[in-house]
């Protein structure tokens, strides 16, 4: 089924209620235990419906012009577009190409790194810049690598569990190996345990925690937490209070779920939220009791949504 096949059978489901009125899926013997579903916690917000940022893949938080905002990368074909967006109304304040380096232009998941923007791709590999607000521009910082071992088949085919121990692959490709999908970092002040955060693998449905090895951030394949189906993760996303989030796709009903424990990897819960979203969900952005959700159809615009949630 494609995606906009789905969009037509979902979105109405998405939209009542923002509860998802089924149960978790059923995922591998050995994966982090399930708490039950909450009733329907979360109300829409006002806020901008779209934003000309196409294909919005990634979020996080920064201090743009001494504003916290939420700054948006595109993905693939986009050549490093990005947004920045206000989080209270959802008006977009500046836009821009990230210059993309050495690696490959499929930036999927973002985040702050104190006052740095980290994005990976979906092949695996980190990038890092910081914001000019005299030029209103981004300005690459670090030279590309990858979260660990580039063994990983430069096959493009992302949907299904990744062989082997290795965490990246190519480059340059696309949706190869984990095909990693989303990227969270908490900060210092909630850190616990051995992740300083995690990254979001939809071929294999688990977040992956990262470690900080003399400042890079590397992916540990011990070091998992199973959260949905191949193929249904869409990114994650720590809290200001360091709770950890994690939102699924339209072939998971575009769930939102909390992750406790998430620093002991082995022992963490997942339990679902809401489902919350609109379009194709992909982005996940939590900020106190808001969540914010963005789509990619393929194209600009990317859409919005802003839900307060009782947790």
């Amino acid at each position: 089924m494609t995606r906009f096949l789905l969009l037509a059978f979902v979105v109405g489901a998405c939209r009542d209620s923002g509860h998802a009125g089924h149960a978790p899926p059923t995922v591998p013997v050995g994966s982090a235990a399930r708490a039950p579903a909450l009733g329907p916690p979360c109300a829409a917000q006002p806020f901008k419906h779209a934003s000309p940022v196409p294909e919005a893949s990634g979020a996080a938080w920064l201090t743009i012009g001494g504003k916290l905002s939420l700054v948006v990368v595109s993905d693939s074909g986009n050549d490093g577009a990005y947004a920045v967006i206000d989080p209270d109304s959802g008006v977009t304040v500046e836009q821009g190409k990230l210059p993309l380096g050495e690696a490959g232009e499929d930036l999927e998941g973002a985040a702050a790194r104190g006052e740095q923007l980290v994005a990976i791709t979906s092949s695996g590999w980190i990038r890092v810049w910081e914001h000019r607000d005299a030029t209103r521009s981004f300005e690459l910082v670090e030279r590309a690598y990858p979260v660990g071992d580039a063994t990983l088949s430069n096959k493009a085919d992302g949907n299904r569990p990744a062989t082997g121990e290795g965490m990246a692959c190519g480059a340059k490709i696309t949706n190869c190996g984990r095909n990693y999908e989303g990227l969270c970092l908490v900060d210092p002040a909630h850190r616990a345990g051995p992740c300083v955060g995690f990254a979001a693998s939809k071929a294999d449905g688990a977040l992956y925690c990262l470690t900080d090895e003399d400042g890079e951030l590397i992916a540990h394949h011990d070091l998992a937490i199973p959260i949905t189906r191949p193929g249904a993760l869409a990114d994650c996303a720590f809290s200001d209070d360091g709770s950890l989030w994690a939102g699924s796709n339209l072939f998971d009903l575009a769930n939102v779920y909390e992750v406790k424990g998430w620093s002991n990897p082995s022992t963490a819960t997942v339990s679902l939220l809401a489902a919350l979203g609109v379009g194709f969900p992909e982005t996940l952005a939590v900020r106190g009791d808001m969540f914010y959700r963005m789509s990619d159809t393929g194209g600009s615009p990317s859409l919005m949504t802003k839900y307060r949630c009782t947790r």
